[in-house]
């Protein structure tokens, strides 16, 4: 009786096919930094082509106690945390690195559950993006089996985080609106344990305090959404708010308070200035189009996973790398010449 083979080729076929070591044809296969022949090389990938053999990443992650995959948890999927995960992939596929995604929705159970289930899935790393009320990870560095890396601001992480200087933006942001004459601003303040947002307002206030002189800083607390925004400086105006310049926690919040002041015949910048934070895409199609602070996500997101694979490498990390946000002056903040 003839015994039935598998058909299936495998790296000694392409061996065998090539006229090499299998040792050789492995190296080629893997485009390992080891010295072979050009010419070795191409009859290696010509006989691999020959024969349709097809490199068995799970097997290969196997031998070297590798899956090449990454867990990534991020709270939400809106503009900012999609140009984040952008970044993300990017650097993942220089780095030949497949990413497992999860959704945590802000809901610290969930984000356990999928570290839970990454761990499970053997990935060799985790990249977790902080959120509006998002804490620490629930283990400490000592308790994570595998190279963990935080994006977005934490107290205190312990783990290598990246992040933005939401104070330097905040102080940035009073600074454009102190140097075009306005001296009464109002803050729209998410009632929200996110740091990002706190430390954008902490940066404004810091610039108010530095001048020296005297300014007037209304908080508007508890805004969530636009709807909140607009609800909140229409309240606001109708008790006498008197700022000339309205600083948005976020461009969707911004979008919220233009409405109310357009509702209330205040035009925008010449009565009241408006500025936001992320510089939302569609922010500069707004008429007039909005000044925001762009806030490097797609950078956050790259930097994020170099580092986490830097990490994976077994290669030390700094414990703190922090990005700049800029400035894109727009129509909603510098009046038309």
């Amino acid at each position: 009786m003839t015994r039935k083979t598998n058909s299936v080729p495998g790296i000694r076929d392409v061996a065998k096919l090539a006229g090499v070591s299998v040792a050789t044809a492995s190296r080629v296969i893997a485009k390992a930094d080891y010295p072979v022949a050009k010419v070795t090389r191409e009859r290696v990938i010509e006989a691999a082509r020959t024969l349709g053999f097809v490199r068995n990443a799970m097997a290969r992650g196997l031998s070297r106690s590798r899956s090449e995959s990454v867990g990534v948890i991020v709270p939400a999927l809106h503009a900012y945390y999609a140009a984040m995960i952008e970044g993300i992939d990017e650097a993942a596929s220089r780095q030949g690195l497949t990413i497992l995604l999860g959704l945590s929705r802000g809901d610290e159970a969930k984000r356990e559950h999928l570290v839970t289930e990454f761990l499970e899935r053997r990935v060799d790393g985790l990249l977790i993006c902080a959120g509006a009320d998002d804490h620490l990870p629930g283990r400490t560095p000592a308790e994570m089996p595998v190279p963990t890396v935080l994006i977005g601001q934490q107290p205190n992480p312990g783990f290598p985080i990246v992040v933005t200087d939401n104070v330097a933006a905040g102080h940035e942001v009073a600074k454009h609106l102190w140097s075009l004459g306005h001296r009464a601003f109002a803050y729209l303040a998410p009632d929200s344990g996110w740091h990002d947002f706190q430390d954008r307002q902490v940066g404004v206030a810091a610039f108010l305090r530095e001048t020296g002189e005297n300014y007037k800083l209304d908080v508007l607390d508890g805004i969530y959404s636009e709807a909140d925004a607009f609800s909140r400086v229409a309240e606001a105006l109708d008790g006498g708010l008197a700022a000339t310049a309205v600083i948005a926690s976020t461009d969707r919040h911004a979008l919220g308070a233009m409405a109310a002041l357009s509702d209330a015949g205040r035009r925008v910048p010449d009565a009241v200035a408006v500025v936001g934070f992320d510089n939302y895409l569609t922010s500069q199609y707004l008429r007039p189009a909005l000044t925001s602070m762009h806030m490097p996500a797609g950078e956050m997101g790259r930097l994020g996973l170099e580092t986490l694979a830097a990490a994976i490498a077994g290669h030390q990390v700094p414990m703190r790398s922090e990005l700049r946000a800029t400035l894109v002056a727009r129509g909603s903040s510098v009046p038309s010449p």
